[in-house]
């Protein structure tokens, strides 16, 4: 046996311990079963539960929310900022720079150190709305919505992206995204923002990087595409022949594990069921219905199950969002889990030095160039 075996991607490999999410016998987070949180908590109190280890009591909670309203609009230099970068440039790389920039604006940094992950994290969580909501206006040529933390979290992101109010379904919906959304054990940027704390790099360096991984085709950046493809079926007239064809010549079906030896996404039923509740509500069951169909028949013929995003796209497409904002949304509510991380790999550090196995020339004997005249 190999002494340092190789495994591309360190898959099955066991990189740390953590007592924040699992998702072997079902997505847990802090021991509380996800579909439980979806239906009976707030996006908020899932943050805090996240952030803090324990769900909060009626004061905590009430402390919570008066410091997301507490924070403030967005710091001017940071929408002179964002009104700058040309209209083309992808929501995401927006978002990076936005980030970076209120780490300059966050009110908990002093001496040019942060006195709180959780205080910061909470001026995060108030600023991202507000950034992605500004940046959606500008480009559309909207009028920007005056941010309201007075609703719940999932109806406040809501109004400043509409400017209305949601349904009481609608704001359901979306609240039980953000808490599905808001960890999912060691992901890539999760490993992506252990990876930096563990340098001791600040929080908002460690935000940054994951930020950047989570943007990437292979993470969450494929949302808009599964609802692309999924229209294309529908437009087909024949989701089953649709799905097939793909198959046959040998294109990969978007929102579908690409391996068979993955059980079902734990979210999957969650999500599925919020798809019904709006496809009916608003007279779209002809999605569901080719979305139905192609789930069977990739379950049969490959023996995969669908990703989150096949269910994530099409709530967010009920719900009235472009899939320019599938990502951004996704982060917002990522954030929480983001941060919880690096807090525990700060609390029991250890930095990430994984090997490489070196695979060039062999050893070579350097020759001078000869000498010109």
């Amino acid at each position: 046996m190999e002494r340092h075996p190789y495994r591309p991607g360190l898959s099955g490999i066991i990189a740390t311990e953590t007592e924040i999410s699992q998702v072997q016998d079902g997505l847990t987070y802090r021991g509380y079963p996800i579909d439980e949180l979806a239906k009976e908590a707030l996006f908020i109190e899932v943050a805090y539960l996240l952030l803090h280890g324990e769900l909060p009591s009626h004061e905590q909670l009430a402390d919570f929310q008066t410091l997301l309203v507490e924070s403030g609009s967005l710091p001017q230099p940071v929408i002179a900022t964002v009104q700058a970068i040309p209209s083309h440039i992808d929501m995401m790389e927006v978002i990076r720079t936005g980030v970076s920039l209120l780490a300059h604006f966050d009110p908990q940094m002093e001496y040019g150190m942060f006195m709180s992950e959780v205080s910061n994290t909470q001026y995060m969580l108030a600023m991202l709305p507000q950034l992605i909501a500004y940046r959606y206006h500008q480009v559309n040529r909207s009028t920007p919505v005056e941010p309201n933390f007075h609703h719940s979290y999932a109806g406040s992101f809501w109004y400043m992206l509409k400017g209305d109010e949601p349904s009481q379904l609608e704001e359901e919906a979306f609240n039980a995204a953000l808490i599905m959304y808001a960890d999912y054990g060691l992901a890539p940027s999760t490993f992506a923002a252990r990876v930096v704390a563990s340098t001791g790099s600040p929080l908002y360096s460690a935000v940054c990087s994951a930020i950047g991984s989570i943007n990437g085709q292979l993470h969450c950046s494929s949302g808009a595409g599964v609802l692309d493809a999924l229209q294309e079926a529908m437009y087909s007239g024949n989701a089953e022949d649709w799905v097939c064809q793909e198959i046959t010549k040998g294109k990969r079906v978007l929102g579908f594990e690409s391996s068979s030896h993955k059980g079902r996404d734990p979210r999957s039923t969650v999500l599925k069921a919020y798809c019904s509740q709006l496809a009916s509500a608003l007279g779209q069951t002809e999605m569901e219905t080719a979305a139905d169909t192609i789930e069977d028949m990739m379950g049969k013929i490959q023996k995969v199950h669908p990703r989150v995003e096949w269910h994530a796209s099409r709530l967010l497409h009920y719900l009235g969002f472009e899939p320019e904002l599938f990502t951004p949304i996704f982060t917002v509510s990522r954030l929480v889990g983001w941060v919880a991380h690096i807090i525990e790999q700060t609390e029991n550090n250890h930095l990430y030095q994984p090997l490489s196995r070196y695979v060039g020339m062999d050893q070579r004997k350097y020759k001078p160039l000869p000498l010109r005249s």
